[in-house]
């Protein structure tokens, strides 16, 4: 094959004058990244720490001020859910190639650190196509329950000690629900695009979505039930002396399968299966309403690893240092510690995407009405009882 020749005008050439693909530049790629984190990490302390110090200055933290203080809040949070999507696509595109062997982004910015910009502007500025025989209502409706669902989950996500939107302590049945809610946005996507690929792949995840979230729902009971309590900082808490991965490993195992089903990636990935349905429920989509399912996946990609480390891995917790707890540089460092071990399991997950292949269908839904519900329920059971035994 080094022998045929290559036509002149067939020679690849880059677009960047002096940039040479087949050089490697780690350090640039490197530099790129934690440009993304550390815009990521001053949006958390901004979020958290900022909004609520300088309308506790202004005396604005009560009545419609705190109302005010709460919507800059989940404005900067959606800041933050984008921030997340361009860093994650970016990270998946130049990880699946180099797993690969080829070139990943390279042409737009430092090492094609912005080319996922230039992606979101393509997508802002596309035709939002709408088919004729969809259900218009329907149809504009799925992608924003799916987002929704998603960026709900934020709200119950503690970065820190009381570095959280809303503390509650009924947050992990606040999860529970909210999940549940982008399998209606999946399955009104599909069924209301009047294309039968994307029913299939609408029927095929709502499916998948449904059988998982049982042993989802049943592994967040069983840390429930483990910590003593419903409030996710409460659990963080509860994990001072010894993280929950060691006493609940099955739960553990447990959740980051169901967790891959959830996310609909490889080996999950038969709603959006390209070589059997050509894109899935999301096929008749364009413009923003293809960003909006878009970016709910790879926020979950986010805040499915974030659970991780809530329910097993200490959540915040870390040396300070000798700072005092509650400060705002305490805060800061406990929000890098939450955000360093999520990062390690989004990596895991990306991971998994570019090493594994694609199961049957079958084999997906006999795995979790077989396999998982069954360990999820012994699982809880256990957990019950050893905690009536040790503590």
């Amino acid at each position: 094959m080094s022998q045929i020749p290559i036509p002149e005008d067939r020679h690849f050439r880059p677009r960047l004058l002096g940039y040479d693909p087949q050089k490697s530049r780690p350090w640039l790629e490197r530099t790129v990244y934690s440009a993304y984190v550390f815009v990521f990490w001053l949006i958390v302390i901004g979020t958290y720490a900022g909004v609520p110090a300088l309308f506790g200055a202004l005396g604005w933290d009560s009545g419609w001020g705190f109302v005010l203080m709460r919507t800059l809040q989940v404005v900067l949070l959606f800041l933050l859910s984008a921030v997340i999507a361009l860093l994650l696509i970016l990270l998946l595109r130049k990880y699946l190639g180099k797993v690969q062997e080829r070139y990943g982004p390279m042409h737009y910015g430092p090492a094609g650190g912005i080319q996922t910009v230039f992606d979101a502007l393509k997508l802002l500025a596309k035709e939002d196509f709408v088919p004729a025989a969809a259900d218009v209502l329907t149809f504009r409706l799925a992608p924003a329950i799916t987002f929704v669902a998603s960026f709900a989950m934020f709200a119950v996500i503690p970065f820190a000690s009381g570095w959280v939107l809303a503390d509650t302590n009924v947050g992990l049945i606040y999860l529970i629900a909210v999940s549940t809610l982008s399998a209606y946005g999946v399955l009104l996507g599909g069924v209301s695009s009047g294309n039968k690929w994307a029913l299939i792949g609408a029927l095929r995840a709502g499916a998948q979505m449904v059988s998982y979230e049982i042993p989802l729902a049943l592994v967040f009971l069983t840390v429930a039930v483990w910590s003593g309590t419903l409030s996710l900082g409460g659990i963080v808490d509860a994990q001072l002396g010894l993280w929950n991965f060691l006493p609940l490993a099955l739960p553990f195992v447990l959740y980051v399968i169901a967790s891959l089903a959830e996310l609909k990636h490889i080996p999950f990935d038969f709603p959006e299966a390209e070589s059997e349905l050509i894109a899935g429920y999301n096929v008749e989509y364009s413009g923003m309403s293809f960003a909006f399912f878009f970016l709910a996946e790879f926020v979950e990609l986010f805040l499915l690893p974030a659970l991780i480390v809530v329910f097993f891995f200490g959540g915040w917790h870390g040396p300070l240092f000798g700072l005092e707890p509650g400060s705002l540089a305490a805060g800061a460092l406990e929000s890098l510690y939450f955000t360093a071990k999520t990062a390690v399991w989004v990596w895991i997950f990306l991971w998994i995407r570019a090493t594994l292949p694609r199961y049957r269908d079958d084999q997906l839904m006999e795995f979790a009405w077989k396999a998982m519900i069954p360990l999820a329920l012994f699982g809880l059971v256990l957990a019950a009882y050893l905690r009536l035994i040790w503590r």
